[in-house]
């Protein structure tokens, strides 16, 4: 009988502690991706890629619409290194849109380039294809407001490298075109701009005749790649990076978020998409959502280093890019 107690005890123990685990947890719901074509320019047909959570269909989400990197030689719209920020961002209630652009440079012959000049000039023909596909794809989004349950006056853009070049030169354009973008709605404007490491082409350093949208701003100081400050000839302009944005958009009196990476390259281009969600969201949440009027800076570099910025001729920039 004392065995048969023992053994009764024992299971009576087993089935109470299977008890108290806790069920497994349900799976983290999918974020949904379809791709579709929205543009076909002579031989190149430019598609997109549509990431929805799993909010999607309650109410009318924002969108964040990228343009992936590549010097404007190439790139991919779903390049692995944007993963983790495109679902990500879905799971937040963003519907996140990942566009093809045309990609110009990759047809120069860098035996042709004979000088700084040859290069800003196809440098500026591949930023405003870019641009113009941009304004293209931002056109075939807001026609499918209805049908993806998306918000139309939320759309925010965001890119890297190139991308980043290209969507901080589309809110640029926007704010200097005296009536709008013909492909676009009459009062049209982006609800804000994300850019990891990028710059504006312009002829001086830029200025902001109409109010621009909150700007976000990831920067490494030691970027030889796309220039921190500028890189620029006299007379004939070029581009101007993120730290010479920032003090225009500090002189326009505009929202926006700067972040400087100290000793960094152009691996910012794309690790603040993995390390630094948080601030993007925090941005989107109060800058573009609640349209809080912030100035935000933030010089973020190791223990005991310096943070004087590390400087770059022309020359560099373009043996870098060639």
């Amino acid at each position: 009988m004392q065995g048969k107690g023992i053994v009764a005890l024992l299971c009576s123990l087993c089935i109470w502690v299977a008890c108290q685990q806790p069920t497994p947890s349900a799976s983290i719901p999918e974020v949904k991706k379809e791709t579709e074509v929205f543009a076909i320019e002579g031989s190149d047909t430019l598609r997109l890629d549509r990431y929805v959570g799993p909010n999607a269909t309650k109410e009318k989400q924002p969108v964040v619409l990228f343009a992936f990197g590549g010097g404007f030689r190439g790139g991919d719209r779903a390049s692995a290194d944007y993963h983790a920020y495109f679902e990500f961002l879905a799971r937040q209630g963003y519907t996140v849109i990942s566009t093809d652009y045309r990609t110009t440079l990759k047809h120069l012959d860098p035996q042709q380039v004979t000088g700084p000049l040859d290069f800003m000039q196809a440098l500026q023909v591949a930023i405003q294809t870019a641009v113009s596909d941009l304004y293209t794809a931002t056109h075939y989004v807001i026609d499918h407001a209805e049908a993806w349950q998306i918000d139309p006056q939320r759309i925010v853009l965001s890119g890297s490298s190139a991308g980043a070049i290209s969507v901080l030169q589309a809110e640029y354009q926007l704010c200097h075109a005296e009536e709008g973008i013909p492909l676009l709605p009459k009062d049209f404007h982006y609800a804000g701009v994300i850019a990891f490491a990028g710059a504006i082409a312009d002829v001086a350093a830029p200025t902001w005749p109409k109010q621009p949208c909150p700007i976000l701003l990831f920067h490494g100081d030691a970027d030889r790649t796309v220039p921190y400050r500028q890189a620029t000839l006299p007379d004939i302009g070029g581009l101007w990076g993120s730290a010479s944005i920032a003090e225009s958009l500090s002189q326009a009196g505009t929202s926006y978020a700067f972040y400087r990476i100290g000793k960094a390259g152009h691996e910012i281009s794309s690790t603040p998409m993995q390390t630094q969600l948080y601030d993007i969201l925090s941005f989107l949440d109060r800058q573009v959502m609640r349209q809080e009027p912030l100035v935000i800076q933030s010089a973020i570099h190791a223990p005991g280093d310096s943070l004087q910025e590390t400087r770059f001729t022309l020359e560099d920039y373009l043996r870098e890019n060639l």
